[in-house]
Protein backbone atom coordinates (compact mmCIF):
# COMPACT_ATOMS: atom_id res chain seq x y z
CA UNK A 1 0.00 0.00 0.00
CA UNK A 2 2.85 2.36 0.83
CA UNK A 3 4.44 1.89 -2.61
CA UNK A 4 1.17 2.73 -4.35
CA UNK A 5 0.78 5.94 -2.34
CA UNK A 6 4.40 6.90 -3.04
CA UNK A 7 3.99 6.25 -6.78
CA UNK A 8 0.76 8.27 -6.82
CA UNK A 9 2.47 11.15 -4.99
CA UNK A 10 5.36 11.13 -7.50
CA UNK A 11 2.93 11.16 -10.43
CA UNK A 12 0.94 14.06 -8.95
CA UNK A 13 4.17 15.96 -8.24
CA UNK A 14 5.41 15.41 -11.80
CA UNK A 15 2.10 16.59 -13.30
CA UNK A 16 2.11 19.64 -11.03
CA UNK A 17 5.65 20.61 -12.04
CA UNK A 18 4.83 20.18 -15.74
CA UNK A 19 1.74 22.39 -15.38
CA UNK A 20 3.73 24.98 -13.42
CA UNK A 21 6.42 25.19 -16.10
CA UNK A 22 3.79 25.33 -18.85
CA UNK A 23 1.94 28.13 -17.04
CA UNK A 24 5.04 30.31 -16.74
CA UNK A 25 6.25 29.75 -20.32
CA UNK A 26 5.84 32.86 -22.49
CA UNK A 27 3.16 32.99 -25.14
CA UNK A 28 4.29 33.20 -28.76
CA UNK A 29 4.24 36.76 -30.05
CA UNK A 30 1.78 37.51 -32.79
CA UNK A 31 1.63 40.63 -34.93
CA UNK A 32 -1.36 41.51 -37.06
CA UNK A 33 -1.25 44.31 -39.59
CA UNK A 34 -4.54 45.83 -40.63
CA UNK A 35 -4.62 48.57 -43.22
CA UNK A 36 -7.12 51.34 -42.47
CA UNK A 37 -7.92 53.86 -45.16
CA UNK A 38 -8.17 57.54 -44.17
CA UNK A 39 -11.88 57.62 -45.09
CA UNK A 40 -12.61 55.01 -42.43
CA UNK A 41 -10.94 57.20 -39.79
CA UNK A 42 -13.31 60.15 -40.24
CA UNK A 43 -16.22 60.83 -37.90
CA UNK A 44 -19.71 60.87 -39.36
CA UNK A 45 -21.30 64.30 -39.88
CA UNK A 46 -23.00 65.80 -36.84
CA UNK A 47 -26.38 65.71 -38.56
CA UNK A 48 -26.38 61.92 -38.34
CA UNK A 49 -26.41 61.97 -34.53
CA UNK A 50 -29.92 61.81 -33.13
CA UNK A 51 -29.91 62.82 -29.49
CA UNK A 52 -33.29 62.27 -27.86
CA UNK A 53 -32.81 63.61 -24.34
CA UNK A 54 -35.83 63.45 -22.07
CA UNK A 55 -36.02 65.02 -18.64
CA UNK A 56 -36.28 62.63 -15.72
CA UNK A 57 -39.65 62.86 -13.99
Amino acid sequence: MRKIRLALAVIILAVSIVLLVWGFSPNPRETRIQNISPTEMQLPPSSSFHLDIKAAA
